[in-house]
């Protein structure tokens, strides 16, 4: 039962993302799936609570794994560096799954619920990466400059490789956007 579920939320992700919110069918997902339209509806219900569950529940391990760096560390410089290529690396590899999150960036308005979910986690992001960049400013081992947009700019630079990439990045490509990243902070 569970990999049957399991196999309508990776058929409902891959045609969300491919199609978009409007031109992706219950039925079309059933069929992706592999399975019956009934049993779509049996496990998520609607089209919009599939929606929901294709978005919100794959984006919270990928807001734990980017959450977790260190905001005081030794070395700012070494912290930092890990915590932009493994960013990177991992947001390359999930290109299907961030178009959804595109969808749902962009139409904010069509999706509040979702958007609401979405933003509060990564404006806890924000938070913590901020708290890093006033802890290596205090250490002096970051640049001055204003915290919050150093944030914003970084978290940017994350959501824009998504919506920059048709596919996946080659890997001199990624650990070029993450020397190019490391100079947002500041890092001496």
């Amino acid at each position: 039962m569970e990999l049957k579920k399991a196999r309508v939320l990776e058929a409902a992700i891959a045609l969300f993302a491919e199609n978009g919110y409007e031109a992706t069918t219950m039925a079309d997902i059933a069929k992706k799936a592999e399975v019956g339209f009934g049993t779509v509806a049996t496990y998520f219900g609607s089209k919009e609570e599939l929606f929901y569950t294709c978005v919100v529940q794959p984006f919270q391990p990928l807001i734990v794994e980017l959450k977790d760096f260190n905001v005081s560390p030794t070395s700012y410089p070494k912290e930092i560096e890990a915590m932009i290529r493994k960013h990177i690396f991992l947001f390359n590899a999930q290109d299907v799954y961030l178009q959804l999150l595109v969808q749902v960036i962009g139409q904010y308005e069509k999706f509040p619920v979702i958007f609401a979910e979405i933003n509060k986690q990564t404006n806890e992001l924000q938070q913590r990466l901020i708290e890093l960049i006033v802890n290596g400013q205090n250490e002096q081992q970051l640049s001055e400059g204003e915290p919050l947009i150093i944030a914003i700019s970084y978290i940017s630079l994350l959501f824009g490789l998504c919506l920059s990439s048709v596919g996946n990045f080659p890997k001199d490509m990624l650990e070029q956007f993450a020397t190019r990243a490391i100079y947002l902070f500041g890092v001496k």
